[in-house]
């Protein structure tokens, strides 16, 4: 069964974990998800780093440019990943998990059926189980240097994914 793993705007800002994630994805090692809210906040981050690059700069040409920059990206990365959609009210989460942002993130990955959330926020992530694994009701919780290590060591594909 190939994982399923709801991948985190933080995970995709820089460049290299999201090619890492995309290429997985192409090669059809991982299923990618992401939510209208992750795509939302993945391009209102980066056109604020586009402008914080550009000094400020938001003339018509910058702006293009920056345009440009986001479809192209958001070119590969709509042919790589399934988008899910899921419509509050989003399901229970652990106790403790306050932020709406990272709710929705635990909803797409419930709705989505998937087996992972990929999120270099560890502050919200689930406790861990007597594992140590962060793990809530099936869904593991990983840092992208922890899932794109287990990945490329064939965990995935060893077990298969955990629902």
């Amino acid at each position: 069964m190939t994982p399923r793993a709801v991948i985190d705007t933080n995970v995709l800002v820089p460049v290299g974990t999201r090619r890492a994630v995309q290429e997985a994805a192409e090669a059809g090692l991982i299923v990618a998800l992401w939510s209208p809210w992750i795509v939302a906040e993945l391009n209102r981050v980066l056109t604020w780093n586009w402008i914080d690059r550009s000094h400020g700069d938001t003339s018509a040409t910058n702006w293009r440019a920056c345009s440009a920059a986001a479809a192209t990206m958001m070119n590969f990365l709509l042919a790589s990943f399934e988008t899910v959609d899921p419509r509050p009210p989003y399901p229970d989460a652990w106790p403790g998990l306050a932020d709406p942002g990272d709710h929705r993130v635990w909803a797409a990955a419930v709705h989505s059926e998937g087996s992972f959330v990929v999120s270099d926020n560890t502050r919200d992530f689930p406790p861990s189980d007597a594992d140590g694994r962060f793990r809530w009701a099936g869904i593991e919780y990983l840092t992208a240097a922890e899932f794109l290590r287990r990945l490329a060591e064939g965990e995935f594909h060893e077990v298969g994914a955990d629902r």
